[in-house]
């Protein structure tokens, strides 16, 4: 509003609340009742008396008849970051706590502990489609060894102190969710084989024999141009030597495979992230060696009921009758 409009918006109001203080005194010579005057300034009687009561508790300032500024005052709004939202979102989720509950679990846990009504609105914001989760179909694997997920994953150039282009071949266990990790320099055929049949000994030393792997349709794990050329495949030869079943994911379904996708990106978060400085391969490779001794041995998984894939293993181990 301009200052030019604010004048005569002010100066409308001004004569408006002048004629009615002269009616409440029985002094106006134009008017007999509210009414007319509502009638001739094109006005609601509620506002005559607000403006009213807003000019007289200002000392009659004719600046205070101007229009208020709409929304909360300032300091007033209370707004939640992406972090405490999502963690709102994961406390429903996973414990099925309404937004009462939700308030006072958080107490004290926030840099402004919010409403009821602020919780409500955040959990409105992210709902659960329940019946896409019923239709979606989630499965987990019964024993170690049943179902293998593998995938490849490109490294970026800066990680590396010689600037060279890498690539990082992993396989993850269905059941107990073990994984193994081999660097490649190339995403070839030759170089996801070679890697695998390192997986494949790893697996066995853990006393697991793979018996599936599930992996996208790249051309380094198979080939679709002709059955020939699928059958002379080095990664297709290799299974069917080892005597591993090959089956793979949708094109353009990534979530087919979601527990290899899902741990790229733990790998990415807890592994690649917190390195601030280029390193050499064999560098490299130490911390690689030193994420999967964490993530196998050490790192809970809410997937696991909170154990680690080790302890998953023995307890199916253990499950097993003495031969």
């Amino acid at each position: 509003m301009t200052s030019k409009e604010q004048q005569i918006f002010s100066n409308k109001w001004l004569l408006v609340i002048k004629e009615y203080e002269l009616l409440k005194n029985k002094q106006s010579k134009h008017f007999s009742s509210v009414n007319e005057i509502c009638d001739v300034f094109s006005v609601n009687r509620k506002d005559i008396r607000n403006y009213y009561m807003r000019w007289c508790q200002s000392g009659k300032d004719p600046e205070s008849l101007l229009p208020k500024k709409r929304g909360p005052k300032p300091g007033q709004l209370k707004i939640l970051t992406k972090e405490e939202e999502r963690a709102i979102v994961k406390i429903h989720r996973k414990l099925g706590a309404n937004e009462f509950e939700i308030h006072h679990l958080i107490e004290g846990k926030f840099r402004v502990h919010p409403s009821v009504s602020t919780i409500y609105r955040t959990l409105k914001r992210y709902p659960l489609n329940k019946k896409r989760k019923v239709a979606v179909k989630r499965y987990e694997k019964k024993y170690p060894g049943e179902l293998l997920h593998a995938d490849t994953y490109s490294l970026a150039k800066t990680i590396m102190f010689d600037r060279k282009k890498y690539y990082l071949f992993g396989a993850i266990d269905d059941c107990t969710r073990l994984c193994h990790v081999e660097i490649i320099e190339r995403q070839t055929a030759q170089q996801a084989t070679q890697a695998f049949f390192k997986t494949f000994k790893w697996f066995n030393a853990h006393g697991i024999n793979p018996e599936v792997v599930m992996t996208d349709n790249g051309q380094e794990f198979t080939a679709f141009t002709s059955q020939k050329a699928k059958d002379k495949h080095f990664f297709e030869s290799m299974l069917i030597i080892f005597g591993v079943k090959h089956i793979y994911t949708k094109p353009y379904r990534p979530q087919t495979n979601g527990k290899i996708e899902r741990f790229w990106r733990v790998f990415y978060n807890e592994c690649l992230l917190p390195i601030n400085k280029t390193l050499d391969i064999q560098e490299f490779q130490a911390e690689i060696n030193g994420f999967m001794y964490r993530y196998n041995y050490q790192r809970r998984h809410s997937a696991l009921n909170y154990r680690t894939p080790l302890d998953k293993l023995k307890n199916i181990v253990n499950l097993l009758p003495e031969l």
